[in-house]
């Protein structure tokens, strides 16, 4: 039986850690180009809130889960206005698309899973590849701000994936 006071008592743990502030930057188109696949590309934060926000309304009458996707959403949003901030800073237009300069799209998100089960699955690969794309740009930036940003928003996202496991179970 999902327990959703350990869940939420696994994000609570986090936000004691915080997020440290956005530095002033120079301009770097090329830099801030890589940023947009974890902003809005196929696994970027966008995705990720709207997959959250689709499962938790779909799982509704499962009140453990319903409650507990809404605040990772929640979190894949604070995420998404962190990364929009840094492209601004970076001089660009925080517009949703991905680093090949695709346009955001809702066919992003995965509406086909026959469970729970599968849907966190769906989740916890997903997570792990944002965790890969934020690992690309601590390894493109010599900037120790923004990694330590990307590095908290990191534990964020390693948190989700214990949560989704946990659901799983």
């Amino acid at each position: 039986m999902i327990k959703y006071e350990e869940l939420n008592k696994m994000l609570c743990e986090n936000k004691k850690i915080p997020y440290p502030p956005i530095p002033k930057l120079y301009p770097n188109k090329r830099y801030a180009n890589l940023i947009y696949n974890s902003f809005a590309g196929n696994e970027g934060e966008l995705t990720a809130i709207t997959q959250y926000i689709y499962e938790h309304i779909e799982f509704k009458d499962k009140e453990e889960i319903y409650n507990i996707l809404l605040k990772i959403a929640i979190e894949e949003m604070k995420h998404l206005d962190i990364l929009g901030e840094i492209l601004v800073n970076l001089g660009e237009k925080p517009i949703f698309k991905d680093t090949n300069q695709k346009i955001w799209s809702a066919h992003n998100v995965k509406y086909k899973f026959k469970d729970i089960k599968e849907a966190m699955k769906i989740n916890i690969l997903s997570e792990e590849i944002a965790i890969k794309e934020y690992q690309t740009l601590i390894r493109y930036t010599n900037n120790p701000y923004l990694r330590r940003i990307y590095e908290r928003i990191i534990i964020d996202e390693k948190t989700h994936i214990e949560i989704f496991k946990k659901i799983m179970e």
